[in-house]
């Protein structure tokens, strides 16, 4: 007999066995995507152009940035974060979670070979279903926008409206005029902006980059919908030559780079020790070949290259400020609490300089292109419109240390940049000794958004289980990554290192280090570890023959290849000019000849004897 309790139990019973269907389907729906679209949090990704190790002010830095500092207080914050010594590659790994390579990116167009434009590796032309961060996240509910830098592969080709981004607003170029749409090369006549995909002839007349592409962003961020969760990339030309910030944040920092780049190296070496950004085995690695001691500059010297680096932590400050007007805006519109912010730079310091230190023949063309062009070096409006100004070599030694070199290299210098990571589930871990690559931030991203991830869909992988304090290391003691650009390169195993780079900074043979205990990259110890020297070698060997990277001729660096595809490109662009120049010369040669032989028959003429 049926009790009333069991027929109960069967209808129960029954009722379960139809929506167990319906509850598994919705827990696989799920799984690919965010939870909900308000549970879904925002991501605000935010890089900087040539920041190095130390330009942040909670990594030792003499400049201010609160900001910055505010958010890695309150998440974490790397030590071992690397990316590639040039920006088109670092951006391109960015945002599609691959190496450079293997998305058409392997260096910068201009530092590009005929023979390179053949190979898939530096195609530098992107088709319409590549995937970025930003397609991935579009699929998923957010809306995407960008502004500031873009600067991936040709110019005007793979502009970010078609790979996923809803509004865009960007230079797409290397570098410009932080006030105007002027290029900083010679390359090019002008430079670039974008707005989805519409090329911009004008910009404000009060224009400043980095406070022009935070109200951009704001603006589009006011246009958004409420409801649906934001990825936004917030892309800063600061610090990228010409480096340039408006007089009153230069002038806030006169006499702080008096004491000249000798003793700042050394002081910021210190501070890295104390800080515990490096272990205390750590030692400075010595000055470039073609350093100048401070003591040797005249006073006004030393006084110009002080406030050099005066405009350099004007612009940072600077930079910092408007970021903080977008995080001020966001939790007015009730959004910064849901906000996960990514805050780090594309390479090391820019050591190069127009006008300044290169070598002398080709400073005199820069000073002429420089003249007919209205950039100046003037030291009262140093960093206002119209200068071109640059740290060099020495100060860029100070940016990046405690590491060696500086962008163009794989010396840690070039590749070691600073990662701040903040926001919603982020643990609070000071800083943090894991190796992490930029590779790495599209899987964390999608990771943090709740989006599933094919592990072997990516290069890198995901830093969540790190940000989320599950565990202290997400690449194993035997696991890591390697790094090609233009030659120089570099593989990384643990806390070992194999590395190479290209004069005339390096001597272009492979060196192993270790960096936990010497991150400075002062000690060869190849012929102590002569078995995992070699190892790593063929592991290398087998990465650049996986992606398809380009073997260059002997003397060939991508410093030496952009100075050549740039006087190609100045004969094309200035033809009007070197004609007219070359015209000016020769009738001054034959001027010179007819004058010369008139005095001279004048001259015997006057020496004849009467007869």
């Amino acid at each position: 007999m049926i009790t009333v309790t069991r027929l109960k139990q069967l209808y129960c019973l029954a009722v379960l066995s139809c929506l167990l269907p319906l509850s598994v389907f919705a827990l696989d729906d799920q799984s690919r995507t965010p939870s909900s679209s308000s549970a879904a949090p925002n991501i605000l990704l935010v890089v900087l152009d040539d920041a190095g190790f130390m330009d942040f002010g909670a990594y030792g830095s003499d400049t201010l940035t609160p900001n910055i500092d505010t958010l890695g207080q309150a998440g974490t914050m790397f030590t071992r974060y690397y990316t590639y010594p040039l920006c088109a590659p670092s951006r391109a790994a960015l945002l599609t979670g691959q190496d450079n390579h293997d998305v058409g990116i392997g260096t910068l167009t201009e530092a590009l070979t005929d023979d390179m434009r053949q190979a898939p590796a530096y195609s530098m032309t992107w088709q319409d279903s590549q995937p970025t961060i930003a397609t991935r996240l579009k699929s998923a509910g957010y809306q995407t926008f960008i502004t500031g830098k873009w600067g991936i592969g040709d110019i005007g080709v793979n502009l970010p409206h078609r790979f996923g981004f809803d509004r865009s607003f960007v230079l797409d170029a290397t570098g410009a005029s932080n006030y105007e749409s002027k290029s900083y090369l010679p390359l090019n006549t002008e430079a670039k902006w974008f707005e989805d995909g519409e090329r911009i002839t004008t910009l404000p007349e009060d224009f400043y980059s980095s406070k022009d592409i935070v109200d951009k962003m704001i603006g589009y961020l006011n246009d958004a919908n409420s409801d649906q969760p934001f990825f936004s990339y917030l892309s800063f030309q600061a610090l990228h030559i010409p480096v340039q910030v408006p007089k009153e944040y230069r002038d806030k920092y006169d006499g702080v780079f008096d004491r000249g780049w000798d003793a700042m190296r050394e002081e910021r070496f210190h501070r890295a020790i104390e800080l515990g950004l490096v272990a205390d085995t750590a030692r400075l690695a010595e000055p470039t070949y073609n350093q100048r001691p401070w003591d040797s500059l005249s006073e006004e010297e030393q006084s110009w290259w002080a406030r050099s680096m005066q405009v350099n932590a004007g612009m940072m400050e600077a930079a910092d400020f408007h970021l903080g007007r977008l995080l001020s805006h966001l939790e007015t519109i009730g959004k910064l609490e849901n906000t996960i912010v990514i805050v780090t730079s594309d390479n090391g310091p820019e050591y190069n300089t127009i006008g300044q230190t290169s070598p002398p023949f080709l400073r005199l063309f820069e000073t002429a292109w420089m003249a007919y062009e209205g950039w100046y070096l003037d030291y009262e409006t140093l960093g206002e419109p119209g200068s071109m100004g640059a740290i060099g070599h020495e100060w860029a030694s100070v940016s990046a240390a405690p590491f060696h070199l500086f962008k163009f290299s794989a010396a840690e210098g070039g590749v070691r940049v600073p990662m701040v990571i903040s926001g919603p589930s982020i643990e609070n871990r000071g800083f943090v000794n894991s190796m992490a690559h930029v590779a790495d931030i599209t899987p964390t991203i999608l990771d943090l958004a709740g989006l599933p991830l094919e592990h072997d869909e990516f290069a890198g992988r995901s830093l969540k289980p790190l940000l989320h304090g599950e565990t202290d290391q997400v690449y194993g003691e035997d696991e890591g990554f390697a790094i090609e650009v233009s030659g120089n390169a570099a593989l990384y195993r643990g806390n070992w290192k194999i590395t190479r780079t290209l004069p005339p900074f390096g001597d272009g043979e492979w060196a192993l280090y270790d960096v936990a205990s010497d991150p400075g990259e002062t000690i060869n110890v190849a012929n102590q570890y002569p078995v995992l020297f070699q190892d790593m070698l063929a592991e290398f060997e087998l990465y650049q023959d996986d992606v398809g990277v380009y073997q260059l001729a002997p003397g060939e660096t991508a410093r030496s290849q952009i100075t050549m595809n740039a006087t190609f490109a100045i004969i094309a662009n200035y033809w009007y000019l070197i004609l007219a120049l070359n015209l000016v010369i020769m009738l001054g040669v034959y001027g010179l000849y007819r004058g010369l032989k008139f005095l001279i028959r004048s001259r015997m003429g006057s020496t004849k004897r009467p007869i």
